[in-house]
Order: structure tokens, then sequence, then C-alpha cells
């Protein structure tokens, strides 16, 4: 790499035969300069800036070139002119923008190549059945482009081939794995995202594999679902991903037994069951991951003496049971431990980590692990994420969590932890996500250092006074929720320094006075949840300085990258040019998007938004506080809002029309509030809203006819005693709608409908006075009351004659 711009001058050099001019920022007019490199045999121009529409003509001048690398440019048309290049032996065009169909011309006029890479394109349609021309192909890899079609059946004259990639591809099925079965030097394949079947009919491999990647292939979905048979016969794997597939049947252990150098397995995500077990010797893996499956029973207690040198171990998602085996402490490489999501219990041995020098995921959430870890760690790993949430684990929060230096994700929610954080916690300056809700604490230290954090989690507890000023440095926060906590005091007006906010959750605690002015500078706000609290003053008018807008993917993913030193490079495979294909281990990424959730109340429900959904998430809930004036105007600058509610306070005035500007609005909640005047017929062009509810208010006049509000229950406007409309029980004796003007709209009313209540009340009072009445006047006079009892005598006999 030499930062070479634009182009470079080779005269004299006709007698070159090699050019690499890798990483440089060279453009398309290098190969201008090029027409004189007659002897030219190798052109690598790997990771320049060459792009647009490759220049044909200049590149069939080089008539004896064997190998051409443009790989990782920005080309997206033309093609290389393969029949005038009768040498070319490597050809790599991975990772430009080839959008169409193969950028290659004479496909089928030629059979030189030993290398073809064209993946990570774009290119479209089906390959082509020439393909099979190619007998001395060694290496081809067309994977993560849009191909189609039918594999081609010609694909099985590929005799020579040692690395075969179809991955990431829209093939149809069954693509039958017999047909590669003389491919006797075939060393790796790799298969996705279409249907294979490998128990068609009975064959025997000529190849003996190293690598094999059949993911998400539907295998044998139409015969038995079964682990294919023909892997009976390999014995040289070291790298099995059979993952996705609804694989039924048992744990493969006569895998391990015949591919002793086995090093990777992947049997995530299919329909196995059963007990675990391992061969009663040591075993090679480092790697394995058989999570999502059907799994029972407990883990082999002698699991760490047969798995010494694993560093990746994924159990999740199964139904284990019993507690950690002693002996894993025994897998002394282990940088990634899952066992999260099982039915595993008992004591929680927080020891049996101290001897993984190498450590740095510990997720052992969801089980029923019980106990206290205060004591017995004493490992400083170098820790990245610990997730013991939803156990049983109780005592106080262990102060050796500030040992952890390096930890970015800390998540101990759903347990029994009591007492205050550990000032130890003040010492994780790369702290990105803290989740420690759902427990008994009531303490945070002052000194909790929330400059790195991103997610912050601390809702049930028993957190009180006021909201701690250590959050105030949190300019990275995108996520705070302490609500069902019981702080007071007002909204701290520091909040506008979380200039990164997106979701502010208070919900049920007992703050106090005015929402705060400095709210508003929250531009990037989407979700506020201040509900149930005691809350005073009015609506700031400044809300509209919020865009409520929705959150882009790339704002709120996090991705955690995990270096493990223990694993090697998988798979070394010598490519034609003494090169090498590595399937790397050293990295792995912990996705932890899907565990970025909100809990947040529209549409009349309780929700809980997580992972993508969050992304189109947005609403204002001040509800259930006492509040006071008018529904501010500017409320409806909000146009990306999906929730509104303002119920349970006092606020007075008209519904605001500017509100039918929310076209994105699903949800409106302004019940139980003192609000008059009409219902604006304005929000009859809310297509979106599914939650309309003004109940127990003042409101009055006739509901707009737009069929839009007779979707709404009755329910929706109980309460308003001088509300009329065909969709409740209070009709309207005329269609016309009331005035704006207060002045004649008391005259209209009495005109336009009786008060079916008042008139009610009206009939009660008088029967009871005229009843009353009657019975004094016959207690006072005792002639009228004799006259009165022979009368009551005389019906009754003709009564009893009747019947």
């Amino acid at each position: 790499m030499n930062n070479l711009n634009g182009t470079v001058q080779m005269q004299g050099l006709e007698r070159l035969e090699t050019l690499f001019l890798h990483g440089n920022k060279l453009n398309n007019s290098i190969f201008s300069s090029m027409r004189e490199l007659t002897s030219l045999r190798n052109l690598l121009l790997c990771c320049n800036d060459l792009g647009g529409i490759i220049p044909t003509q200049d590149i069939a001048q080089l008539k004896i070139l064997e190998m051409l690398d443009l790989s990782h440019n920005h080309y997206y048309d033309g093609a290389i002119p393969l029949q005038d290049l009768k040498n070319l032996s490597v050809l790599d065009l991975k990772y430009n923008q080839f959008n169409g169909s193969m950028p290659i011309q004479g496909f089928c006029e030629t059979n030189s190549l030993y290398e073809l890479r064209i993946q990570n394109n774009h290119i479209r349609g089906q390959l082509s059945q020439c393909v099979g021309n190619f007998t001395k192909l060694q290496y081809l890899d067309i994977s993560s482009n849009q191909f189609s079609g039918k594999i081609p059946t010609t694909i099985s004259n590929l005799t020579s081939i040692m690395y075969l990639s179809l991955v990431e591809n829209d093939f149809e099925g069954p693509f039958l794995l017999s047909s590669l079965a003389n491919s006797t030097n075939l060393k790796f394949l790799k298969l996705s995202k279409t249907q294979v079947d490998t128990e068609k009919s009975y064959w025997v491999p000529m190849f003996q594999l190293e690598i094999l990647i059949l993911k998400n292939c539907e295998l044998n979905k139409k015969t038995t679902s079964k682990i294919p048979s023909f892997l009976l016969s390999q014995s040289s794997l070291n790298f099995i991903d059979l993952s996705h597939n609804q694989l039924v049947g048992t744990f493969p252990l006569w895998l391990l037994l015949n591919n002793s150098g086995l090093l990777v397995l992947d049997l995530s995500s299919n329909l196995l069951t059963g007990t675990l077990q391992f061969p009663t010797w040591k075993q090679n893996l480092k790697y394995l991951q058989i999570s999502d499956n059907n799994f029972n029973g407990e883990l082999p207690s002698n699991v760490g003496l047969f798995l010494p040198g694993v560093s990746y171990f994924n159990i999740s998602s199964n139904s284990f049971e019993g507690n950690l085996p002693s002996s894993v402490e025994q897998m002394k490489d282990l940088f990634y431990l899952d066992t999260s999501d099982n039915k595993f219990s008992g004591n929680l041995k927080i020891s049996i980590f101290n001897n993984m020098s190498h450590l740095q995921c510990l997720l052992l959430a969801n089980n029923n692990f019980s106990g206290n870890i205060e004591y017995g760690w004493n490992n400083s790993a170098n820790l990245v994420a610990v997730d013991i949430s939803n156990n049983m684990i109780s005592g106080k929060v262990p102060n050796w969590i500030g040992s952890l230096t390096n930890l970015q994700f800390l998540r101990i929610s759903k347990n029994l932890f009591e007492g205050e954080l550990p000032g130890g916690i003040c010492s994780l300056r790369e702290l990105r996500f803290l989740d420690v809700s759902q427990n008994k604490l009531f303490g945070v230290p002052s000194c909790l250092n929330s400059s790195s954090l991103v997610y912050l989690y601390m809702q049930e507890n028993f957190l009180s006074g006021h909201i701690p000023q250590a959050f105030s440095n949190g300019s990275k926060l995108k996520v705070l929720d302490l609500s069902y906590n019981h702080f007071s005091g007002p909204v701290p007006d520091w909040i506008h320094k979380l200039t990164s906010l997106r979701v502010l959750l208070l919900k049920m605690n007992q703050l106090q006075g005015s929402i705060p002015r400095q709210l508003c500078q929250g531009e990037e706000l989407s979700i506020i949840d201040f509900s149930n609290n005691k809350l005073s003053g009015s609506i700031p008018s400044c809300l509209n300085n919020m865009t409520f807008g929705t959150i882009k993917g790339s704002e709120y993913s996090t991705i955690l990258k995990v270096e493990n030193p223990k694993i090697p490079n998988v798979g070394i495979l010598p490519t034609y040019f003494g090169s090498y294909h590595r399937y790397s281990l050293e990295e792995i990424t912990l996705n932890i998007m899907g565990l970025i959730e909100v809990d947040f109340t529209t549409k009349s429900r309780f929700d809980t938004y997580k992972g993508n959904i969050l992304e189109y998430m947005s609403g204002l809930d001040l509800s259930c506080n006492q509040l006071t004036g008018n529904i501010p105007l500017e409320i409806g600058d909000l146009p990306q809002i999906h929730a509104l509610n303002f119920s349970h306070n006092k606020l007075a005035g008209p519904i605001p029309k500017e509100i039918s500007n929310l076209k994105e609005l699903e949800s409106l909640d302004l019940s139980n509030n003192f609000l008059s005047g009409n219902i604006p017929s304005e929000l009859a062009g809310l297509n979106s809203l599914a939650i309309f509810n003004v109940s127990y208010n003042n409101l009055s006049g006739m509901i707009p006819t737009s069929p839009h509000f007779s979707t709404y229950p009755a329910s929706s406007y109980y309460g308003n005693s001088h509300l009329c409309g065909s969709y409740i029980e209070q009709k309207c004796s005329s269609p016309i709608l009331l005035p704006d003007n207060p002045s004649i709209k008391l005259g209209k009313e009495h005109e336009a409908f009786v008060d079916i209540e008042a008139f009610r009340w009206s009939f009660v009072t008088s029967y009871f006075t005229i009843l009353m009445g009657f019975v004094v006047v016959l207690y006072i006079n005792p002639q009228w009351r004799e006259t009165w009892f022979y009368f009551i005598e005389d019906c009754c006999s003709y009564f009893c004659k009747c019947i």
C-alpha cells in the first residue's frame, strides 16, 4: 500500500510479468497505461477506487494474463472478456457491486479457470450449465449473491473441485448432494438457504471433507430429517455446521468418535432430543454450539474433563436441569459460556469460574439458580458480558464486580438482590448496558459513572429520594428506565444534558412539581412515560421541539465484539497461487439488540417493545397526574408520534383540532379530565387511530358523523352528559353540529335535545313527593283513611273472584 492516486506511468515495462498494486486509490485510467505490458501474467488491483463499468477492451489486450484480481472495488457493470484471456486461471471479482447477470463474457467458450471468486455482489439470474465445463476448477465461491433457479446438474463434472461455496443465494431445491460423490478432491462444502437431500438414494462419497456447512438447508425434509448418513464415512472433518435444519434424533456421538480432529460442531436450532453424551476420552473440540434444541437431563458430571480445551460452549435454550457440574472448572480455556434458558437449579457456585482466565462472556440467565454470590470470586478475567438475570440469586450485589474493568454488559435483573449497589460498580468505565431491574435494591452510589452507559434499567426496585445526580453525565444514554420505584422530588432539570436519550421512563414514582421546560431540549426523545406520579402545572408547549420520530436500527443496535485468543484458524486450504482460506473464530459478536426492551402502555394495553419493533415506536404518556391548563396547540407539531395519553389529570379547555395533524397517531386517551367543547370533526382524518377515549369530561355537542368514529366503543364517550350521537345511547334530535360560540351553544343545546339524566332525576323526585303527600293526608284524616282501606279490600275481593 503506497497511497498511489489516479493512474501510474508504466513506460519501459514491456517484460513485467506481475503487477501488485493492492490497497491504493487508483481509478480506471490505470488500464490505459497497461497497453504496452504485453508480458503481464498476474495483475492484482484489489482494494482501490476502481469502479463503474469494467474496461472490457483494455483488459482484452492482456492476452497472456493468468491471474486477475479486481476484488474490493466499486464495479457495478461490464464484463471480463474471458474468451480473449485463454490463459486466465484465477479470476477474483468478490466484494464489488455487480448488479445483474454474470459479469463474464465467453463463460461457455473456455475452461481454463482454476479459481473463480465472485461472492458478495448482487448478481442475479441462473447459474449457467456451462459451469460444468470447468473441469480444472478447484475453487468456486459464488456466495452472497442473488442466483436463482436450480443448481446446475453439470456441477457434478467439477471433479477437481476442492472448495465449493454456494451459500446465501436464492437457489431452488432440492439439491442432491450425491451429485458431488465423484469430486474426490472436495475438502470444503458450503451450502445454505436451499433444500438439500442426502438420503434420496444410497451413495458413497469419494471425498473426505474437512469443512462442512449445510446451514438452513431443510436437510432431508421430504425423507427423514435426520443427520446425513454419508457423514458416517467421513473421518477428517474439523468443522461441521448443520444448524437451522429441524433435524431430529439424539446427539450424534458418532461424529466425535469418527472425527478425532473435530474442532467445531454447530447443531443449533434443530429438534434434537435426549441427553448430552461425550466419548470417555478427551476431545479436541474448541467450539460446541447446540443451543435451541430439546436436549434434557443433567450435564455429564465429567464434562469438563472430556472438553478441557473448549473455548466456546453454548447449550442455551434447551431443557437441561440439575446444577452445573464441578468439573466445569476444568474448562480453563473457556472464553464464551452460555447456559441460559434452561432448567438448571441449585446453589450457583461462582468459584467454579475462577480458573477461567480467558472468560469474556458468562451468560446464565433464565434458570433457577439460587444462593449468594457475594463472595467466592477470585478471577480477574477480562469479562465483557455477564448475564445472570431471571434466577433466584439473593443477598447483596457483589462488590467484586468492580474488578471486572473491561465489563461492557451487566444484567442481574429479576433476582432477589437487596441493599445498595456496591461502590465497586463505580470502577466500570467501559460499561454500556446495565440492568438491575426487578430486585429489592434501595440505593445508588453517588460515584456511579454513567458517562459510558447507553442503556440503564433500574425499574421495579425500592429506590427513593431525588433522582440521582450521578445520571446527569450520561451523554451517551439512549434508554433510562427508573419506573416503579419511590423517587420523589421534581423531574430533574439536568435531563437535557442527556443529549442522546431516546427513551425516558419515570412511571409509578412520587415525583412532584411541574414538567421542566429543559425537557424540550431533548430533541432525540421518542418515548416518554411520566404517568402515575404527582406532577402538576401545565403541559409545556415547547414539546414540539422534540421529534418523537422513529429510531433507526443503527442508532439502537449494540454489538459487543469478543476476541478469543484460544480458537485457531480452522480449515486452512491451499489455493492455486499459494494463498489460503481460513475459517476464523477468533472474534465472536454478541448482538444485544433483542435484550433492549421498553415497557409502554398504548392502545389501552401494557406492551413490551423490544428488538427491531422498538425502532418504530414513539409515544408520550402523562396520565394519572395532577396536570392543569389546556392541551397546548403545539402538540399538533409531532407528526410522527404514535401514542398520546393525557388521561386522569385536570386538563380543561377544548380538544385542539391541531391533533388532526398527527397522521401516525394510533392511540389517543384524553379521558377523565375537564375538557369541554365539541369533538373536532377534523380528527376523522386520523386513519391510523385505533384507540380513542374522551370519556368522563365535560364535552358537548354531536359526535362527528364520520364512520371512523363508529369504530370506537360507546365507553369511549361515557361520562359526557351533553354529548350525543348515533354511536351512543344518547341520540341527537338534529344532525347539525353545534357552533363554537359558547354564548350560543347553551341555547342550541336545549333546543337540540332533552337532558335525559336530569329528566330521570326530576321524575323520581316528583314521584316521591306525591307519594309522601298522599301518606301524610291519610295519616291526618281518619275518615279518608277508612275509605281508602275499604277500597283496597274491595279490590282484593274482586281480584280473588277473578282468579
